[in-house]
This record gives structure tokens, sequence and C-alpha cells, in this order.
């Protein structure tokens, strides 16, 4: 009998290892996390319509999803939120641009001084000085 009790935990290691938090099981992955494609933007408002108007930070979030496969056999699909890099960031606001210049909604600097008059102060000032000379 002595033997069997020298395999028996104390009580003060059966509490601890009841109390120890163990992490679930999480299963193998069969493919790792890949972007889905999807954007979305995240900022801070408190629900006013008065602060709908207002300049704010936003962050740019990018949906990743990933396959695991549990104990049993079975796969899941597990999606997650994760904010932007820099690179991701830049691809949004390049196709923005893209499709804002397709569009004929944005107008470039060009666009706009090639219809503007020359300046008449400007002439006026290289006429004066070249009566003075």
């Amino acid at each position: 009998m002595a033997h069997v009790l020298t395999y028996m935990p104390t009580a003060e290691t059966w509490k601890n290892w009841k109390n120890t938090k163990r992490l679930p099981y999480q299963g193998v992955v069969k493919r790792d996390w890949v972007p889905t494609g999807r954007i979305d933007f995240a900022t801070r408002l408190n629900g006013n319509a008065e602060d709908a108007d207002q300049p704010s930070e936003f962050k740019l979030l990018v949906e990743e999803r990933r396959i695991v496969e549990s104990i049993a056999g079975n796969e899941n699909l597990e999606i997650q939120w994760r904010l932007a890099t820099l690179k991701e960031a830049k691809a949004v606001v390049t196709q923005y641009h893209k499709y804002l210049s397709e569009n004929s909604l944005i107008k470039s600097i060009f666009d706009e001084t090639a219809s503007l008059p020359p300046p008449k102060k400007a002439l006026a000032n290289s006429s004066a000085q070249g009566a003075a000379t």
C-alpha cells in the first residue's frame, strides 16, 4: 500500500493542479491566416449625430481567416479582424485614387490651373520695368 501512496499527490499538489489554467486544445492549423480582401474602418464615436461630421482618427481593419482541424477531425474556420499594415493601407489608398480618377470624381491640379487666365499684376509689373530701362 505504501507503494501506491507514493504516486498519489498531496492535497496541496492537487489544489495547485486544479487552479492552474490550461489552454484549450487548439487543433492542427491546416491553413494559416490568409487575408480575405474585406476591409473596414474603426474609430471612436460616442453615438452622437454631431460627431459623425467631425474629423476623427480612423483605423483600417483587415479580415483574415484560417482553417484549423479539431481533435475530432472537423475543420473549423476561424475569422479575425486585425489592424492593417502600412503596405495594405497604401494599397487601399492607391485603389481608391484610381477609382476616383477613372470615374472623373477628382480633378488634378493641372486641370484646374489650365483654365485660369494669366495674372494681370505680373504683366503690369513687367511692362513698368521695361519702360523704366
